[in-house]
């Protein structure tokens, strides 16, 4: 690449006042910092957007005074087309009008800027970009920092995500030990009675491990908890797509953002962006009105989305609302039979909603279109244990929720057994088990049902769901499941206890197997299968032949 063409490797060419092996220590700094100011130069100039037109100048003089710290440090490594670029972004910004700053070609060449870093990047003799890293604290998401390297802040150290994996992975195998030695100590208790032990060597092991365990679990709170990471970031996209989308279709669009502080585990924050992402061009697609409609409509003709996280003790919640025109049913049925897709004459408008290859968007264009999106979004946060909720009123709005689990690694589960097969089954969905007493269970309309705090629950037989049974099971035990909106009762033989589980993924050819989520080792070397409760409360209550 020659100069004028794009950035210049820092160890070929002459880079002022630097030799080329400091140019080549500093370049993961400049790379780091530089990201840093792109994100911060995205966030003012969405925000001239929306704050008043008083506020905008010192915004714009915020924005002048990033890129030129950006340009001089281009400069001063010696990347002159970069320099070039912030240069050429600072005098777009001195032409602005800040009663209506048209920010779209700064935020292009905010675009460019970020691949030509990343290309740069490469061949600075780095195979990919630097690993983002993650503060020790899990506070927030660092700045990317030298392939494997751990860099030294003031109150702490940012260490790459992939030594976190690392630490995660070895943390589920210490797990998985130590329900081994938890079940193999519970195998010999009738061997080491008080008679068996006088000297009392029995109950030191016991004590050891009741102190191995409790240390353990602080230990993995500990681990866990660096990897987590603030949706900041992933919010700034978010802001960039609508302020993109409302741009292309012609809309005027707010955001308004809520709990960016919250924290989610990285391995989930790639499912989040992904699905995220969907719903708010969805949000601005076909929920808000153009503004000549919603005038007529008596609205002010700027749209609202809103996006707010919050985290519970057992669950992250992230919603998705607007202000628009609602989830139109008769739209969504027609396009359904245009679609040829026959939906059932009683389903509703939620269930049209998520069908696949459905969409009432005339024709397909790069934001969204072909019907995929909805349904594929359900699809993934369902295999990660996590749901999505729907609720709207037609003409005043729309409010996706996405509630994800807390971890992607190690779980809590209760582990159960039917015919002789045992499962794990995540515990935040379990509401409630009870053991089965006679005459409990009944059949409806060819389904099995169980009356619950006064309501009538389809009751799912596990062993007709899997064919290890030809017939309903009588007796046993009913666990009460929750995915959403949806309350199901499943049946089972026994209740084997509750345990911290490591979530293993299924081998692609088991993968779409209904009602199963993911797989885990016990203590003994056994693999189990882990339901999937959004699976199994949408599953028919009619599996099974009658009782």
């Amino acid at each position: 690449m020659t100069r004028g063409e794009g950035p210049e490797p820092a160890h070929g060419g002459a880079v002022p006042g630097f030799s080329a092996a400091l140019a080549e220590e500093l370049l993961p700094d400049f790379i780091a910092e530089a990201r840093e100011r792109l994100e911060h130069l995205e966030e003012l100039l969405l925000r001239t957007q929306t704050e008043t037109v008083a506020a905008r100048p010192v915004l714009l003089d915020e924005v002048k005074r990033e890129l030129h710290t950006l340009k001089g440090n281009a400069g001063l490594m010696g990347f002159t087309s970069l320099q070039a670029s912030a240069h050429q972004m600072e005098d777009m910004v001195g032409g602005l009008e800040p009663a209506q700053p048209a920010v779209g070609p700064i935020l292009g060449g905010i675009d460019h800027f970020r691949s030509a870093l990343a290309r740069l990047t490469g061949e600075a003799g780095h195979a990919t970009a630097p690993q983002p890293a993650g503060e020790a604290t899990g506070a927030e998401a660092a700045a990317p920092a030298a392939p494997g390297g751990i860099e030294k802040l003031g109150g702490g150290v940012r260490i790459p995500f992939a030594a976190l994996d690392s630490l995660v992975n070895l943390l589920a195998e210490v797990v998985v030990v130590r329900n081994r030695l938890g079940d193999a100590l519970a195998r010999t208790a009738p061997l080491r009675s008080r008679e068996h032990d006088e000297q009392g060597r029995w109950r030191e092991v016991d004590d050891a491990h009741e102190r191995l365990d409790a240390t353990l679990d602080q230990l993995q709170q500990q681990v866990l908890r660096l990897r987590m990471v603030p949706l900041h970031s992933l919010f700034r996209q978010l802001s960039r797509i609508v302020h993109d989308t409302s741009v292309q279709e012609g809309k005027q669009v707010r955001l308004a953002v809520e709990g960016a502080d919250t924290t989610l585990d990285k391995a989930l924050l790639e499912l989040a962006s992904e699905s995220l992402g969907h719903l708010v061009r969805n949000a601005v697609i076909h929920g808000i009105e153009p503004p000549e409609e919603r005038r007529r409509a008596g609205k002010d003709a700027s749209g609202m989305v809103r996006l707010a996280a919050r985290a519970t003790s057992r669950e992250v919640c992230i919603d998705v609302e607007d202000d628009g025109r609602g989830v139109q049913s008769a739209a969504l049925r027609a396009a359904a039979e245009r679609a040829g897709l026959r939906p059932d004459p009683g389903a509703d408008a939620l269930e049209l909603l998520f069908l696949p290859g459905l969409s009432t968007r005339g024709q397909a264009d790069i934001a969204a279109g072909r019907g995929i999106g909805l349904s594929a979004v359900k699809e993934a946060v369902a295999r990660q244990g996590g749901v999505i909720q729907v609720a709207f009123a037609e003409g005043r709005g729309s409010l996706f929720r996405l509630r994800l689990p807390l971890n992607a690694s190690i779980t809590r589960a209760l582990l159960v057994s039917a015919d002789g097969e045992d499962y794990a089954l995540p515990l935040r969905a379990v509401l409630e088990s009870s053991r089965l007493q006679p005459g409990e269970l009944h059949e409806i309309n060819g389904a099995g049902a169980l009356r619950w705090r006064g309501r009538v629950l389809a009751a799912l037989d596990l062993g007709c769901v899997f064919s290890t049974a030809e017939r309903r099971r009588r007796d046993g035990y009913a666990l009460i499941l929750e995915d959403g909106d949806n309350t199901r009762a499943v049946v089972v033989d026994r209740i084997l206890g509750i345990r911290e589980i490591v979530v293993k993924a299924l081998d692609p050819l088991v993968a779409a197997l209904p009602g199963v989520a993911a797989s885990t080792l016990l203590g003994d070397g056994r693999a189990v299968l882990i339901l999937d409760p959004a699976s199994l409360c949408s599953m028919s209550p009619i599996l099974g032949a009658t009782p």
